[in-house]
């Protein structure tokens, strides 16, 4: 159908001037008449001739309380006489008289549609009262005008014939009377079966009957006699929107494997529809539609009886096939937004989950092909480590743990620091269980997923079995620090498989700040812990130590018997590389987000393509770092040699200087091994403020004092790795044994968590821009004002010694 943007307020001479230059044709040499159907009362019509901004008013006021609006052009030559014209135009009283077709082949019905809609009308075949001796037709277009002044899709009643034509001419009337209508149907047989040799083509049935797994939300909302299905479920899913659409219900009165009839819900109205599986084709098609609704619109922006689940997932499986972290708030939005129906929350959960299955499959079918699905990601990605283990109970294997690591993943988390950060977080699928997360850290202070693991909960076995998968088979290095949470069962597993005399074992701050909390109840004494643990000297952590103790001495006592090189930096000796939390780890669980809640198969599925889709945006980042070091490093790198050009150096001896600034303790620097007094340097490997001063001082190059991990070579080599899809639809059931099963525990009724709250964070820490002093911004800065105050004074001074 072709478009003409119009305005609602065009006049008359605007539209046959816009129909012409759409036609192509003279004014002089052809007339051009143009007709609209108008409603009267009723279903009934009449054609009303658009001849002067009156009737031009009229056709473009009916809109919105119709929906779709039906013009009909005539043009013909002006030199030819009334009487070698020929209409061909016929009354719908003729055409039931005569039994001839409603429209000539040269002729076409034409809906212009003044509102702005994505869904595409079929005009139906109801005739216009012959125009008499007018001319020969030479020719007819199809027209399709829009409002423009209208911006969003009418939600209104579609513009439809209540008296609707056959193709044999045939016309049906009486809604009530099912088997006569059927008798004198001349496509059904004396059998009650339908027969399909009629005018209907494959190709039309192509296109007129979309199927489900198409788009369902462009189904043609138009109904009429003689349209076909490709099914049974494609009918009631375009029942179900012409409805949902126009705010009407329905209720079925009839429904076999081969019959579907459904009539509407307010008593009076004509609104029906019968529908019958073909004979020959396997196709439904509509045998009677009872015309439009003449009844109130049953329901407004609320509720609909026929918007069930199965009808939602059908329509969201585009937006989840783009987005699998959609949630039922979203769902209730884009409702109301596409169809102006309010949907309940458990709907739309319904509808959520309807969909996953649609897409994803079964539970049990994923656990069937888990097996079969690993081996293929092995032999798509060498390197790829997996195990999996099953309780075998007679014939059945039952699911019972999951261990999986890429080999990209492998190999790029040897060019990283040694640090691996540990969490877990609940499933919340159809069954209960953990995802076990390992973590590193790139160059560039990006998250690095090393391995994943799916296990029934968070015990020591559990953990146990989790590091020792890692240090098996992702990495065997000693001098490696894991950093989590101090969860019994967790610090016993680390000991166990790690010796403490290689590996280090660090504290979450975040977690201990909360066990803090909780122990004593005192947000005064979280702010202090916060305090010392970013405290880098061991004078300086003393300090603040000493006035947690003079609040509160159990507290004090109750962090050092957990050990203070556990969770500050000042005791750390730098293990943990200026790391504070494992809330890294509840970012890659962001990462996860959405993908929790999927069957196992589609879990692993996820992570593979998200961690493909990580590699190679990566990799493109790391190709446009021009320097020696990652970006991230680079402006740490910067705002430190801003910082340093404060400082005032002092040297001692040739590899000896005193570095101090206004106000401040003095540091010493040694150039030997660069190392400084403030530690800072051992802890982030980032050189401090005061070895860049003084490198700066004596024209030596303090970017290679960078540790080697955050080299930009080492980040490309980081990623360098690819990783390879893999067809989920080519994995099948093992054929090796019995298949697997799910576990036999499923997960608690109610909602989980979806995202964890962020307590125990360190409180928010300010630098003035001023002083450069920490704990205050310049507008508090007493610095600043006692400096102000100073030179006001001494401006003063001065005038009076002018004077």
């Amino acid at each position: 159908m072709d478009g003409i943007l119009m305005n609602k307020a065009s006049t008359y001479e605007d539209l046959l001037k816009r129909m012409y230059e759409f036609i192509k044709h003279d004014p002089k040499q052809f007339k051009l008449v143009m007709k609209c159907r108008f409603p009267t009362s009723g279903s009934e019509y009449v054609a009303l001739e658009v001849k002067d901004d009156v009737t031009t008013k009229m056709m473009f006021g009916l809109y919105p309380r119709v929906y779709s609006l039906e013009l009909f052009l005539e043009f013909f030559e002006v030199s030819e006489t009334a009487e070698q014209v020929e209409s061909i135009v016929r009354t719908p009283v003729e055409n039931r008289a005569e039994g001839g077709d409603c429209l000539s082949s040269s002729m076409h019905c034409t809906n212009i549609d003044i509102v702005p809609s994505n869904a595409n009308h079929f005009v139906n075949n109801a005739s216009l009262p012959s125009s008499g001796n007018l001319g020969r037709i030479t020719r007819s277009k199809s027209i399709h005008l829009i409002n423009e002044g209208r911006k969003e899709p009418c939600q209104g009643v579609a513009f439809e014939s209540t008296d609707l034509i056959s193709r044999d001419g045939s016309h049906t009337t009486d809604p009530t009377k099912e088997e006569d209508s059927n008798a004198n149907d001349p496509d059904w047989n004396s059998s009650g079966e339908e027969d399909d040799e009629d005018f209907i083509s494959d190709s039309i049935i192509r296109n007129t009957c979309r199927g489900l797994d198409e788009d369902p939300i462009s189904c043609d909302s138009i109904l009429y006699v003689g349209k076909v299905f490709k099914d049974k479920e494609v009918l009631k899913q375009a029942l179900q929107e012409y409805s949902i659409r126009r705010h009407v219900e329905y209720q079925v009165m009839r429904t076999t494997k081969k019959i579907y009839n459904v009539r509407c819900i307010q008593k009076g109205c004509p609104w029906q529809v019968r529908s019958r599986l073909g004979k020959r084709l396997q196709k439904f098609k509509i045998k009677y539609y009872g015309g439009e609704h003449t009844c109130i619109a049953s329901t407004s922006v609320g509720d609909h009886k026929q918007c069930d689940g199965k009808f939602i997932s059908k329509c969201i499986i585009p937006l989840v096939k783009r987005r699998s972290t959609v949630t039922p708030a979203e769902i209730i939005e884009w409702m109301k937004n596409e169809y102006d129906v309010k949907i309940s929350y458990s709907k739309a959960w319904i509808g959520l989950n309807k969909a996953l299955k649609k897409i994803h499959g079964s539970w049990d079918d994923s656990y069937a092909m888990l097996q079969e699905y690993l081996k293929a990601i092995q032999e798509a990605n060498p390197g790829t480590v997996v195990q999996l283990l099953t309780n075998e109970k007679g014939d059945v294997r039952q699911f019972n743990r999951l261990f999986w690591s890429f080999g990209a993943s492998i190999e790029g988390f040897r060019h990283l620091r040694p640090l691996i950060t540990i969490d877990s977080a609940e499933l919340h699928g159809k069954y209960s269980g953990s995802l076990l997360v390992a973590t590193g850290i790139d160059g560039n202070d990006g998250l690095f997923p090393l391995a994943f693991a799916i296990a029934e909960s968070e015990t020591e076995e559990t953990w146990n079995w989790f590091l020792r998968c890692i240090r098996n088979s992702v990495t065997d290095r000693d001098d490696i620090t894991i950093i989590s949470d101090r969860g019994r069962g967790l610090m016993d597993a680390v000991k166990s498989v790690y010796p403490s005399r290689f590996t280090s074992h660090r504290y979450c701050m975040r977690q201990l700040s909360c066990s803090l909390r909780k122990e004593f109840k005192d947000e005064i004494l979280v702010n202090l812990f916060w305090e010392a643990a970013r405290k880098t000297e061991s004078c300086e952590f003393d300090e603040i130590m000493k006035i947690l103790g003079e609040r509160n001495p159990e507290a004090r006592r109750w962090l050092e018997k957990a050990g203070v090189e556990n969770w500050s930096f000042a005791h750390d000796g730098g293990k943990r590389f200026g790391l504070m939390t494992t809330n890294i780890v509840e970012t890659c669980d962001s990462l996860l987000k959405g993908v929790r809640g999927l069957p196992i198969k589609a879990l692993v599925g996820k992570t593979l393509s998200r961690l493909s889709k990580i590699f190679n945006k990566r990799l493109e980042e790391g190709s446009r770092m021009l320097g020696i070091l990652t970006s991230s490093v680079e402006s740490q790198l910067s705002g430190v040699a801003n910082f340093a050009e404060q400082h005032m150096v002092e040297p001692y001896s040739s590899t000896l200087f005193k570095v101090y600034r206004v106000n401040c303790r003095p540091h010493t620097v040694s150039t030997e091994g660069y190392t400084c007094t403030c530690n800072r340097y051992p802890i982030s490997g980032i050189p401090c403020s005061h070895i860049v001063a003084v490198c700066i001082g004596t024209q030596l190059s303090y970017h290679n004092l960078c540790a080697a991990y955050f080299s930009s070579q080492i980040y490309r080599q980081a990623y360098a790795a690819k990783l390879h899809p893999v067809d989920e639809e080519t994995a099948c059931p093992s054929q090796e044994g019995a298949p697997i099963t799910p576990p036999a525990m499923a997960r608690k009724r109610g909602r989980p968590p979806s995202a964890r709250i962020n307590k125990g964070l360190p409180p928010a820490t300010y630098r003035c821009s001023k002083c450069k002093k920490d704990g205050h911004n310049y507008r508090t800065c007493k610095s600043s004002l006692s400096l102000a105050n100073e030179a006001a004074q001494n401006s003063r001074s001065s005038n009076q010694n002018d004077r």
